[in-house]
């Protein structure tokens, strides 16, 4: 098991961890794999990491600078979402702050679940950060998986805040 960078040619694994982390069908990942293919938008290959497995991606975590935030968020919904309006855009809740790195999406493929790797993804993503000069990092947690809260807590996660994103119920959580 490895975990690298992703390339260009994992735009299409990239693509099904957003739709994971969201909870969509990941059946048709057309709709969201130009975005993944392009290296401004947030959810792009460019800001992953993959855990492969004799050369299988079979996990993937997405994360940038909060610093950047506001930016890649309204050039990526303006093109995946092309009837939201800036204004629909900047009314919904910051997901991440200046001075924090954001850990954006997360998937592990269901087989692979349990042994540890989406632990290492997350910490492969930390590092990164921490080598960006970041030492405070934050993710978006559904109120309705607390079990998914207090695995982040091992992590070394607390809660902050509760946002609502798009309708839903968010926990923000932060790791100083």
């Amino acid at each position: 098991m490895i975990i690298r960078r992703a390339t260009q040619a994992d735009t299409e694994y990239v693509a099904k961890t957003v739709l994971t982390a969201l909870d969509m069908d990941t059946s048709d990942l057309e709709w969201i794999k130009s975005s993944c293919a392009d290296p401004q938008s947030m959810y792009s290959w460019n800001k992953s990491l993959i855990a492969e497995d004799e050369g299988k991606p079979v996990g993937c975590i997405i994360s940038y600078s909060g610093d950047d935030y506001q930016k890649l968020r309204e050039y990526t919904w303006s093109r995946l979402w092309k009837d939201v309006d800036t204004a629909a855009i900047k009314q919904t809740a910051i997901e991440a702050y200046p001075g924090e790195y954001y850990l954006d999406s997360l998937a592990i493929e269901p087989e692979y679940r349990g042994n540890g790797l989406g632990k290492k993804l997350m910490e492969s993503a930390i590092q990164e950060g921490k080598e960006l000069g970041y030492d405070k990092f934050a993710l978006l947690v559904a109120k309705e998986k607390p079990r998914l809260k207090e695995y982040y807590a091992t992590l070394g996660f607390e809660e902050a805040d509760e946002v609502n994103f798009f309708g839903h119920r968010y926990k923000r959580m932060v790791r100083k």
